[in-house]
């Protein structure tokens, strides 16, 4: 009797032992064929740049906002309209984190849903341009770039160039204008202007001066010729937002080329002309030549903000005399060997201006300095002075041209007993360069070269 109640307690346990057994095992099973495709993801997937690979949904819900949160604390989004470019505000996107769940597919690449309420587009658009006129199919092209940063939650610095997305009339419309007379232009002026003419200025693009001549095979046009169709289209391109990257003056002024505008070419000395379009959009600069004025435009789309040229601390200083003396000339005669020069001081500056006509900013675009050129007069020997006198320079702060220069052209005619003044000469020249402003320029009149 004790046997067979122990034998069924024995039974009894073992069943219920192997119930328990087989339910945790078969059930955990079950459990995991029931679930495995409908709420783990598999290796592969990923809803916007968030990998869920072998997440459950809820685990998956956490990354993404997780995610989400750090995108907004670390990206930047800026959106570009014409030169104005302004950050969005990432609040302004409305994030739908369950649907994107609810829709991934497994081991696929999965959107995440994102929204921009339309009345938040409308104030960041105004913010951007309130003269930006946007038709329907632009704002939804708009908006649509703007949503798929959110949906990829690209982290680090983005940028949507609102040009690209709209269309306008107003491509081809002229946005500068200079002219330039040049008496001294050869008659070969024509043929040079139409070889070089147009000249397509790409957005985002640098442009050489001296490469354009090379492509345009003018590498044997005249230095002085390029110089002055560079000095045009420089005069022209500054009262835009192009940059200046590299730019040259010479030693004189031209006398065709106003003071400050010049652009001096020569490649063989490696003097260029660079200059660079920052601009979304493509220009054409276009040359026109009518003897003798060379026409200069540049053809594109309207700027956003207005830009003025300023002229400022302008200055002129006089040359100073150099008279040596030959025993050439009687002792009251006089010419004229060299005429001298004027030199010039002048700081060019680009204000910009917004919409509404307020400054934005202004910077200094050149400061060009011409040293002035020694005015050179050799005078006949005075009663008393010997010829070894002649190789000595008197130098005076002269402040008129001479009046007398009938013979300025006869300089050859003083002969072989001047040579050593011709050396002092340049000596003087050289040291004159280095001295201060104005009448103080050359020092005291009383002082002479050492």
């Amino acid at each position: 009797m004790n046997k067979q109640q122990g034998m069924k307690l024995f039974i009894v346990l073992l069943l219920s032992t192997l119930f328990i057994y087989s339910f945790s095992h078969f059930g955990a099973l079950a459990y995991e064929a029931v679930t495995s495709e409908e709420d783990i993801f598999l290796s592969g997937t990923t809803i916007g740049s968030v990998d869920v690979s072998g997440q459950a949904k809820a685990d998956a819900g956490t990354s993404i906002a997780d995610h989400i949160q750090r995108w907004q604390a670390e990206a930047k989004i800026n959106v570009k309209y014409k030169e104005k470019q302004i950050p969005v505000n990432l609040d302004i996107y409305q994030f739908d984190i369950q649907g994107s769940i609810d829709t991934a597919q497994n081991g696929q690449q999965n959107p995440l849903l994102a929204s921009i309420d339309s009345e938040d587009l409308d104030g960041f658009l105004i913010q951007l341009s309130s003269n930006l006129a946007l038709d329907n199919t632009a704002i939804t092209a708009i908006k649509n770039e703007l949503l798929a940063f959110g949906q990829n939650l690209t982290i680090g610095q983005q940028e949507l160039s609102v040009n690209q997305l709209i269309e306008t009339d107003a491509e081809n419309e002229t946005i500068s204008e200079n002219t330039l007379t040049l008496h001294g232009a050869s008659v070969a002026m024509k043929d040079w202007v139409e070889a070089l003419s147009p000249i397509t200025v790409p957005a985002q693009s640098q442009i050489s001066f001296v490469k354009l001549l090379e492509e345009s095979q003018l590498t044997a046009i005249p230095s002085g010729i390029s110089s002055m169709i560079a000095s045009g289209i420089y005069s022209t391109i500054l009262s835009t937002n192009f940059e200046i990257i590299e730019r040259h003056i010479g030693q004189v002024l031209p006398d065709d080329i106003e003071l400050g505008y010049e652009a001096k070419i020569n490649p063989d000395n490696h003097l260029d002309f660079v200059f660079g379009n920052p601009n979304d959009t493509e220009y054409m600069i276009e040359l026109q030549w009518s003897y003798p004025v060379l026409t200069v435009q540049l053809k594109g789309s309207p700027f956003l903000y207005k830009y003025e040229i300023v002229e400022s601390d302008k200055k002129e200083f006089k040359p100073k005399t150099i008279i040596q003396y030959s025993p050439q000339l009687l002792p009251e005669q006089n010419k004229v060997k060299e005429a001298g020069k004027h030199g010039y001081l002048i700081k060019i500056s680009r204000k910009v201006l917004g919409e509404k006509g307020e400054l934005l900013r202004e910077e200094i675009i050149s400061e060009d300095f011409y040293v002035p050129v020694e005015k050179v007069e050799v005078h006949g020997l005075k009663a008393g002075t010997t010829s070894d006198d002649a190789t000595t320079d008197t130098i005076q702060d002269d402040t008129e041209p001479a009046t007398d220069t009938t013979n300025a052209d006869s300089s050859t005619e003083v002969d072989q007993e001047t040579t050593d003044t011709n050396e002092s000469t340049k000596e003087s020249q050289g040291q004159g360069q280095k001295d201060s402003l104005d009448n103080d320029f050359w020092g005291k009149p009383n002082e002479s070269e050492k």
